[in-house]
């Protein structure tokens, strides 16, 4: 069999993120058989050497750096991944994109819709392969969702309402961080939680959002400086609802907060149609609720069905025997699977930087409609040529015993 080619990756950030990317290019070809390069993890960056030489070490990275543009100026990176705080994306992505590489960005892709315009732009011109890691598309259960939207099985769809809710902040007492100033993150729970349930809505249903309504609350206003000797400003929400109207009349109410006691990270999504409903919970992440009309009276009722059978859902044959499920960093795994096949191909792939400029101008016309309390209808700079395609079953052989 001759050797795949070979793909230098230098990975920005070490932290939460940075674990979690570094563990999906460390599994991808161990897991998926028919992935189409040799993934070597290159290099690891951070502005500072601190944990990173440990964190590289750990993750098994041949060398770390802290000179971002030195990494990027070298002929044998071929990806750059961004991990670090929103306010590192742009700039980061540019040069990265200047220099020629293919990139991946966390999400938001950047701190306000002009500059995730300018990155998409660049992306397109220098042709490269790029994407946002909005992972939670690429749980089987998600996908199999957006297949029952396609598939017309719950008619029109008439109400999306999604939830994200965390309790971290909830205590006063937490210290301030790079997650309350709005000149390092943008925004809150907002742009941090909401932006997921945005994409998600837009890959479920295959919608676009065209006009919303937000209301954002700041409960603490200040909070504990990291050295204890004073207080920091928080200028960001610690909770943001908003409302808003889709695509064909359907319409959508969305919640994000980080003071919700009692719920680490519930990320939970509905849709209603006029045939039927489903339903997803991070909670139960391998599964879908599904109702439908179509069922006979008798018969009626929500009923769940487990997404992890190989034969009738994707990525599952990849992992493990049917019933045996996977947890949150293997989505992160299966999207870089199906982005490696883009980047083979030379084919579109889905989130690209033009889906982070779409989430971002909903994420800033909810901000601006909380300023005005007013209606604000959305611009749509993006034209796609229709929904993010929909994954199904893997058709590669499965790796049982290997």
């Amino acid at each position: 069999m001759p050797a795949k080619p070979i793909l230098n990756v230098a990975l920005v950030g070490y932290a939460f993120m940075g674990r979690a990317h570094s563990n999906a290019y460390q599994q991808v070809g161990r897991f998926f058989a028919d992935c189409p390069f040799e993934v070597r993890k290159k290099v690891m960056v951070a502005r500072t050497a601190g944990k990173l030489a440990a964190a590289a070490k750990t993750w098994g990275w041949d060398e770390h750096s802290t000179d971002f543009d030195a990494v990027i100026a070298r002929d044998d990176i071929d990806v750059v991944d961004i991990t670090t705080p929103p306010n590192g994306h742009y700039a980061l992505a540019k040069k990265a994109l200047l220099a020629g590489k293919h990139v991946l960005c966390e999400k938001p892709l950047a701190m306000s819709v002009a500059e995730a315009k300018e990155l998409a732009e660049l992306a397109r011109k220098k042709k490269r392969t790029c994407g946002v890691w909005h992972a939670y598309r690429f749980c089987p259960a998600a996908s199999t969702a957006a297949r029952i939207c396609r598939e017309g099985r719950l008619g029109t769809i008439q109400h999306v309402r999604g939830l994200y809710l965390q309790d971290w902040l909830n205590d006063p007492t937490v210290g301030a961080g790079w997650r309350t100033q709005k000149r390092i993150c943008g925004s809150g729970s907002h742009g941090d939680l909401n932006a997921h349930l945005i994409d998600m809505t837009r890959f479920i249903t295959g919608l676009e959002f065209e006009s919303v309504n937000g209301l954002a609350r700041t409960f603490v206003t200040e909070r504990p400086t990291g050295d204890g000797a004073g207080k920091a400003k928080v200028d960001v929400d610690d909770a943001f609802l908003f409302l808003a109207q889709l695509q064909g009349g359907a319409v959508g109410s969305f919640e994000a907060t980080r003071f919700a006691p009692g719920h680490k990270n519930t990320n939970y999504i509905e849709v209603n149609g006029s045939k039927g409903s489903l339903r997803w919970d991070f909670y139960r992440m391998n599964e879908l609720q599904f109702f439908s009309f179509d069922d006979p009276p008798h018969l009626q009722g929500w009923h769940g069905i487990l997404c992890s059978d190989s034969a009738a859902h994707p990525y599952v044959g990849s992992w493990w025997p049917g019933g045996h499920h996977i947890g949150y960093e293997h989505c992160f795994t299966n999207m870089l699977y199906d982005w490696l096949h883009a980047l083979a191909a030379g084919k579109p792939f889905r989130p690209d930087f033009a889906d982070g400029v779409a989430v971002q101008e909903v994420v800033e016309a909810a901000l601006d409609s909380a300023k005005s309390k007013q209606w604000v209808k959305l611009k749509r700079s993006q034209k796609f040529s229709g929904p993010a395609p929909v994954r199904t079953p893997a058709t590669a052989e499965r790796n049982a015993g290997l």
